[in-house]
């Protein structure tokens, strides 16, 4: 963990604090950072997975399970 000064607005840090019901300021902005990064980690993974759907023949796929289902049947 490192010390770091940084400026930020008082009034935002005390609404955070008291709607995270976060006891410290300290508390208020570890919590932020963390659901920020999950966030972040969120999208790229959401892109990655949005890549790869584009790649993907999906109604091929559908049309392929449906046959396999109907064959299933007889």
């Amino acid at each position: 963990m490192s010390l770091t000064h940084i400026d930020i607005d008082d009034e935002a840090l005390e609404t955070a604090k008291r709607l995270g019901g976060h006891r410290t300021k300290t508390a208020a902005v570890a919590a932020a950072l963390q659901e920020y990064n999950e966030r972040l980690t969120l999208d790229v993974a959401y892109d990655e997975l949005f890549e790869l759907a584009k790649s993907m023949d999906l109604e091929g796929a559908e049309a392929a399970r449906r046959a396999e289902k109907a064959a299933r049947r007889r």
